[in-house]
């Protein structure tokens, strides 16, 4: 398979993960690094078919991670790792585009587990998660559906205060591609200007 990648601080925990990928996993390479930017580069210059990253560590930005490299490499197995058992969490995992969500403390078995699970096709998350983001999903069931996966993401960006350029850079897509889809999502959603745009995403809990 291809590499892997896993991005967290220097610790045993991440040594004895790496070598359990290395023994169990037929990937060409595991790749490691304790920073996000880092991170994503080696993301976009290896393409990993599993990427592995401690958002807890990073804050906002681990999470941003996250929605950069669903956002850019939509076939990749995203598992995010964590410290703590917050709860809301995994919910902002899931919602980010990751594939799954375990607490490093529950042991590197269990985590070996998310991982083969994320690898074969299905979502590793708390049940509760799962119902959360389904009770949520009939609350936006009205405007939401009408809106691409893209075009989510790039209202989420907006929502956050980033500038039609930084969205680009963010999504190796040109600027003129972000307008484009800005204006469709004003269109779709029935606003008129960012503002409408920015509350609509934080009525809706597209942002946190």
């Amino acid at each position: 398979m291809p590499p892997a990648l896993i991005v967290d601080a220097p610790s045993k925990f991440r040594t004895l993960l790496c070598a359990e990928l290395a023994a169990k996993l037929e990937a060409d390479e595991i790749l490691e690094t304790d920073g996000v930017k880092e991170g994503f580069r080696l993301a976009r210059e290896h393409r990993p078919g599993l990427v592995l990253v401690d958002v807890e560590r990073f804050g906002s930005p681990g999470m941003d991670f996250v929605r950069r490299v669903a956002a850019t490499l939509p076939s990749v197995a995203l598992l995010v790792l964590s410290g703590t058992e917050a709860s809301q969490a995994p919910v902002r995992a899931l919602r980010a585009g990751a594939h799954g969500f375990v607490v490093k403390q529950r042991g590197l078995e269990e985590v070996m587990q998310a991982v083969r699970g994320v690898l074969s096709g299905y979502l590793v998350f708390p049940l509760q998660t799962l119902e959360t983001v389904r009770q949520l999903g009939e609350q936006q069931q009205a405007g939401l559906p009408r809106l691409s996966n893209r075009e989510i993401t790039i209202l989420q960006y907006l929502a956050r205060g980033h500038s039609n350029k930084s969205i680009a850079a963010q999504l190796l897509i040109s600027s003129k591609t972000v307008s484009t889809h800005k204006t469709n999502i004003m269109a779709k959603l029935h606003v008129g200007s960012l503002v409408e745009m920015v509350d609509y995403a934080r009525r809706h809990q597209l942002v946190w």
